[in-house]
């Protein structure tokens, strides 16, 4: 199984991301700042997330094996967070949680072994959101595995994070047993990757390392590769997006 996240950058659709992340073959992606699908050609949930009583809606149309859940603010439909699935065998399930983080998406992903996947994008405070988000998602798990992967907005490597991100990342494993991929199979320290997933104002000279992909750390033995796009390869972002091979 491989699972894509990437920030694709403010507005784009999702069927745009999708066509740009095409050559990486995933079959499970979480895109950040994108706009909210009107299902023309994707089978989508959405909710807005603004006022508590907006309830799920469904919109019908949808092309072969794809399907996505989509949760953002009704104040900014152009700015979300959506979870793909683009295997058939891997179906969608949106989880509800009260008071949730408005771009955080969990859905029950119902395969031979089912697992929870969370679509992670933060806003300040970066740190203490996605503790609290991810808290709430592994307690509404019902002992299911979680994995998650988005733009976490935390590294010890940016000014004024240090202490946040680093407490933030340590109770990810000590506390919830969530363990960052990349950092596992590289073997590279939190704030000292040699791989950048972020460019600070677009520029190669301002590398940071934001966006993760978590597991259990009883998946150790099934990871198989992690991979973070090239600064040259991939211009329609400010964000790289991070992959990650999992045995079936």
């Amino acid at each position: 199984m491989r699972v894509t996240t990437w920030n694709c950058y403010r507005g784009k659709t999702v069927d745009r991301g999708l066509a740009l992340l095409a050559p990486l073959r995933a079959d499970l992606v979480t895109l950040q700042e994108c706009v909210r699908p009107k299902g023309e050609s994707t089978s989508v949930i959405w909710r807005d997330t603004h006022r508590e009583d907006v309830a799920a809606e469904t919109v019908s149309e949808s092309c072969e094996g794809t399907s996505v859940i989509w949760r953002g603010s009704d104040r900014d439909p152009q700015a979300g967070t959506a979870v793909v699935s683009t295997q058939a065998a891997l179906r969608l399930e949106a989880i509800n949680i009260p008071n949730l983080h408005s771009t955080v998406v969990p859905v029950r992903v119902h395969a031979p072994q089912p697992f929870v996947f969370v679509g992670v994008w933060t806003h300040p405070p970066y740190n203490s959101v996605a503790w609290e988000a991810m808290s709430a998602c592994v307690d509404r798990s019902d002992g299911l595995p979680v994995v998650a992967a988005g733009d976490f907005n935390s590294s010890p490597g940016v000014q004024g994070q240090k202490t946040a991100s680093t407490e933030f990342l340590k109770r990810m494993q000590c506390e919830l047993g969530l363990i960052s991929t990349y950092h596992h199979l590289s073997g590279e320290d939190y704030g000292s990757e040699t791989r950048a997933s972020y460019y600070f104002q677009w520029k190669e000279s301002a590398p940071f390392h934001l966006d993760y992909c978590f597991v259990p750390e009883g998946w150790k033995d099934r990871l198989e590769g992690v991979e973070v796009g090239t600064f040259e390869d991939w211009p329609e972002s400010d964000h790289r997006p991070l992959t990650v091979d999992l045995k079936d």
